[in-house]
C-alpha cells in the first residue's frame, strides 16, 4: 500500500469509526429505554438489560455499518477537500478515479473486518443474549411473536407454544396427514428434549383416527426423528437479518424441502451475500460530494447529506425488499437492485465531475 493510499485509509478508517461509535451509543442508549419496560420481570433487572444490549451490539454493529462508512467517507474525503489536500493530490495528477479506489480500498479493509464480525461473532452472542434475558425473566425464549410456531416435516405439521434455554421444547402438537390429505394422528406432549439425534417427547396423548372410529393412548415418553434440529430452531428463534449465511442456507434448504415458503429467508441471504457491493456503493455515492461543488462544505452539512442517503438506500431496500416478496418475484432482485442504482448513480456523478 503506497503512502498515499495508506494516508487516505487512515483518514476514512477513522471518520468511519468515529461515526460507527455515534452510532452504535445512540442504539444502545434507546434500546435501553426499551429494555427498562421489562426491568423488574422475574429476575430481568438492570444490570441483565445493560448485559444483553453489550451482548447484541456486533449484531447492531453489523447493522449499522453500511450508515457509518457513508457517514465516514463524507466526513473523512469531505475533511480533505476542505483543506484543500484533494485539490494538491489532483494538481500533482492523480485522478478522480484514482482517489477513489483509495477511498475503496479502505472501505474494503474495514467491510471484511465487519463482514467476519456478522459472519462469526454476531449470530451466537445474540442468539446466547436472547436465552439469557428470556432465562433472567422467567418466561419461554418467544419464537415468532410469542405465540409459538409452526412447522412442517415431511407429512407431519407440528405446533410447538415456546423453546426453554437449552433447546428443550414445551407444548408440542403434532398433525400427521395422510396421503390423501385426512388427518390420521394427532399428538400432543408437554415437553421434548434433544438426545442423541432425536427428539424424545414426554408425556404424551396421542389420537388415532381410523374413519369414524378414534383410539387414544397415553404414553410416558417417546422417540421421534426429526428433520428439525436444534439448528433449525436457533434459526426460527431469530429475525432473518440476525442470521449466519451458514444458517440462512440451512433453513432455505430445509423450508424448500419440505414445501414451504422460503422468499423472505432467501432474500436475506441475498442480501447478506451481496453486502460487499452495498459497502462499495455507500463510498462511491458518496464522492461526488467530496469532489463536486459541496466540497466546500461544512461538516454538518455533509452529516445530513450522510444520513439522508443513508435513509433513502434502507427505505429504498425495505419498499423493493417487501415488493418482491409480494409480488413473488426473485429475490435476488430485491437484494441487488438497491445498491446497484446507487453504485450505477455514484459513477454516473463521478464521470460528470470528470
Amino acid at each position: 500500500m503506497k503512502t498515499l493510499d495508506r494516508y487516505i485509509f487512515r483518514t476514512v478508517a477513522s471518520a468511519t469509526l468515529v461515526a460507527l461509535l455515534v452510532l452504535l451509543l445512540l442504539e444502545f442508549f434507546l434500546g435501553l429505554l426499551v429494555e427498562l419496560e421489562d426491568v423488574g420481570k422475574g429476575h430481568y433487572y438492570f444490570g441483565a438489560a445493560v448485559r444483553y444490549l453489550l451482548l447484541i451490539q456486533p449484531q447492531r454493529l453489523y447493522e449499522l455499518f453500511p450508515m457509518a462508512l457513508l457517514v465516514g467517507g463524507l466526513l473523512g474525503m469531505g475533511a480533505l477537500a476542505g483543506g484543500s489536500e484533494l485539490i494538491v493530490m489532483r494538481a500533482a495528477g492523480l485522478s478522480l478515479a484514482r482517489l477513489t479506489a483509495s477511498a475503496l480500498q479502505a472501505g474494503l479493509l474495514l467491510s471484511l473486518a465487519v463482514l467476519l464480525v456478522g459472519e462469526f461473532v454476531a449470530p451466537p452472542l445474540e442468539q446466547w443474549a436472547r436465552e439469557q434475558r428470556a432465562a433472567a425473566k422467567g418466561e419461554d425464549m418467544a419464537i415468532r411473536g410469542g405465540r409459538g410456531f409452526w412447522a412442517r416435516d415431511g407429512d407431519y405439521f407440528i405446533h410447538v407454544r415456546g423453546v426453554l434455554p437449552g433447546v428443550r421444547l414445551v407444548d408440542i402438537h403434532t398433525f400427521k396427514i395422510g396421503a390423501e390429505s385426512q388427518l390420521e394422528t394427532v399428538t400432543a406432549a408437554r415437553s421434548a428434549r434433544f438426545e442423541e439425534g432425536h427428539w424424545l417427547l414426554e408425556q404424551i396423548d396421542r389420537s388415532i383416527l381410523n374413519g369414524d372410529a378414534v383410539q387414544t393412548e397415553h404414553l410416558n415418553d417417546l422417540s421421534v426423528v426429526s428433520a428439525m434440529s436444534p439448528r433449525i430452531l436457533e434459526v426460527l428463534a431469530a429475525n432473518p437479518g440476525d442470521l449466519a449465511i451458514r444458517d440462512l442456507w440451512i433453513y432455505v434448504d430445509y423450508l424448500e424441502r419440505n414445501g414451504l415458503d422460503a422468499q423472505s429467508y432467501r432474500l436475506e441471504l441475498w442480501r447478506k451475500l451481496s453486502a460487499p457491493l452495498v459497502y462499495l456503493a455507500m463510498l462511491v455515492v458518496a464522492m461526488p460530494f467530496v469532489f463536486g461543488p459541496q466540497r466546500s462544505a461544512a461538516t454538518g452539512q455533509r452529516l445530513l447529506v450522510g444520513l439522508l442517503l443513508g435513509l433513502v438506500f434502507f427505505l429504498a431496500n425495505y419498499l423493493l425488499g417487501n415488493v418482491v416478496l409480494l409480488y413473488g418475484l426473485p429475490p435476488l432482485a430485491g437484494a441487488i437492485l438497491p445498491p446497484l442504482l446507487f453504485l450505477v448513480g455514484g459513477f454516473v456523478a463521478l464521470h460528470r465531475l470528470r
